[in-house]
């Protein structure tokens, strides 16, 4: 001790305290040796992080327990040590599956360092869109948000340093750079200009090492207008529609104005829209009507305000003048029907209305004595019944209702069924969306072009079907018929979804929304979650008070819409 200090704690006989304020000097200190600022791989160990401990007077100290312990990130560490006869403890770190920064705390009784180290990642894997994915913007316009593609080891963590190629598959427009390279979290970005058309465009991400590409999805968005027609049909409301060559046919719901029986109207549409003929029917509704996929034959449905309701078949050598053939009568009435040649022969499915609903099966052949022949009925949950079908590659499509969408083999063979025998493949109630019934109405299924995944759009026409319209488009993916899995939905506020028709080489579903006009969708790519980003456009053609959208079909390159307010109409494509 020093004996100046001594003296001073000598006084009146008694012996003070003389430490500092601090308390008197440690016994012992920690000292870094080695192993500091490592990289460390992924499931590896690192090199021994090696510390020493000495005493009061700098001599290395026996036997002290230096604890070591995992502060900051994952990983494991040797948790107690005990010095030898150099001072000397170590540990070692052993890496898991995460990359990234770790800290070890090295700590005895009377102090702690720590030790800074990395987790390197593994080598590239993979590459993974994470930022940029489904945006929409005006065609020709620079996307708000970059696209970022995640460069990743066989653990999912980020490379660091990497370049990656960037390439517009479809779409055209522009990138900023046909080369990026990975930051400090593995991602690398890039500002994409999209092209001039609308509907989906698509951007691919791909880079030495990985198994895969990180393909990025955007939605161009174009405007639709009014090309002519409009305002056309002032004694009557109009239902749905078909347009075939040159000519267009349209029906019309006399509940709807009050205004006398059914017609079907015959539209020129080769110049214009202008009214060729009208077809009388009966005293209800001509709900739907649809031309053979070789243009000889007319098929109009009617029900409501009494007989006669039915299937009602016309010739169109005369698409001008349509004449009828052969009418098969059912009491109910019929809402819906399709034509579907399977197997060498044509056949019309069809949906009776409620009271018993089922849906109905007639076999077509106009050379016969008997030309409109019944050979199905399949009944139907009671609860209201089938709104509509659809037939494609020996499938039926049933929207029914409560009951869900029910997929039937018609001739497809899954599972041996037949226009005369349907055979139920699948069912599946898409969900209500918060509204007091699931509601379905109609379907479209999506065969798309690239050979993607299919889906069924379902249309769902929620209460209160006129000024207060609602319902959703909910997507069902049915790459497995046998088990479909709802996927994605749309959702337009204050508006109900009605009839659909689909533009499968470009991706676009046109879906007629009551008192929201068409919206033009586009579907391209995988489909999931919420749709929002994907509307291309919308147009009320009647305006804001004269807008109720029946149905809507593209042909001719254009856009027909029928609307029971303002009648017939044409309007270009987005």
């Amino acid at each position: 001790m020093n004996v100046l200090r001594a003296a001073g704690c000598l006084l009146f006989g008694f012996v003070l305290s003389c430490g500092s304020q601090d308390g008197p000097p440690a016994a012992h200190t920690l000292e870094k040796v080695s192993g500091d600022s490592q990289s460390v791989a992924i499931l590896g160990a690192s090199a021994p992080l090696m510390v020493r401990v000495v005493d009061l007077d700098d001599q290395p100290a026996a036997g002290v327990i230096v604890k070591f312990a995992v502060t900051v990130g994952t990983g494991a560490v040797t948790n107690t040590v005990t010095t030898g006869v150099d001072g000397l403890a170590s540990a070692t770190y052993t890496a898991v599956t995460d990359a990234g920064a770790r800290k070890v705390r090295a700590q005895i009784t009377e102090g702690q360092l720590f030790f800074d180290l990395r987790v390197a990642a593994g080598p590239v894997a993979g590459i993974v869109a994470t930022q940029g994915q489904d945006q929409g913007a005006n065609a020709g316009s620079v996307l708000p948000i970059q696209l970022g593609a995640k460069v990743v080891d066989g653990w999912g963590n980020g490379v660091t340093g990497i370049p990656v190629a960037w390439t517009v598959v479809s779409g055209g427009g522009a990138l900023s750079a046909d080369t990026t390279v990975t930051d400090a979290n593995g991602v690398a970005k890039v500002t994409r200009t999209l092209g001039a058309g609308a509907g989906g465009q698509f951007v691919r991400a791909a880079t030495v090492g990985a198994s895969d590409s990180a393909l990025f999805h955007s939605t161009g968005k174009k405007a639709m207008t009014v090309l002519a027609g409009g305002n056309n049909v002032p004694q009557r409301c109009t239902s749905d529609l078909w347009v075939a060559g040159n000519y267009a046919y349209s029906g019309t719901w006399g509940d709807c104005a009050g205004r006398g029986a059914q017609l079907l109207n015959v539209w020129n549409v080769s110049a214009g829209v202008t009214l060729s003929d009208s077809v009388f029917v009966g005293a209800g509704t001509v709900s739907d009507n649809e031309v053979s996929a070789d243009g000889t034959l007319l098929l109009a449905t009617s029900e409501g305000g009494g007989p006669p309701n039915g299937l009602y078949l016309y010739s169109l050598a005369d698409p001008a003048h349509p004449a009828l053939v052969d009418s098969q009568l059912v009491g109910t009435g019929l809402h819906t029907g399709t034509f579907a040649d399977i197997g060498g022969r044509r056949y019309v499915f069809a949906a009776k209305d409620p009271g018993a609903p089922a849906l109905l099966v007639f076999r077509i052949q106009v050379d016969s004595a008997d030309k409109i022949v019944q050979v199905a009925s399949v009944s139907q949950p009671a609860n209201y019944g089938i709104h509509d079908e659809y037939v494609r590659d020996g499938l039926a499509l049933v929207s029914d209702w409560n009951a869900g969408l029910r997929i039937y083999d018609v001739g497809n063979g899954v599972m041996g069924g037949s226009p005369a025998a349907p055979v139920l493949v699948s069912s599946i109630v898409t969900g209500s969306a918060g509204l007091s019934c699931n509601c379905v109405h109609n379907t479209w299924w999506y065969h798309d072009t690239a050979g993607g995944k299919r889906y069924i759009f379902v249309g769902q026409e929620g209460p209160n079907n006129f000024v207060n319209a609602s319902g959703d488009i909910h997507v069902v993916d049915v790459s497995n018929l046998a088990g479909p899995d709802e996927v994605a939905f749309y959702h337009l506020a204050g508006a109900g979804v009605h009839n659909f028709w689909m533009d499968e080489t470009r991706g676009i579903l046109y879906a007629a929304y009551y008192n929201g006009g068409v919206v033009a969708l586009d579907v391209t790519g995988t489909l999931t979650g919420d749709l929002a980003s994907r509307e291309i456009a919308r147009i009320t053609p009647g305006g804001p008070d004269n807008t109720f959208v029946w149905g809507v079909m593209l042909a001719n390159g254009s856009l027909w819409v029928s609307d029971m307010f303002s009648g017939l109409w044409k309007v270009s494509v987005p």
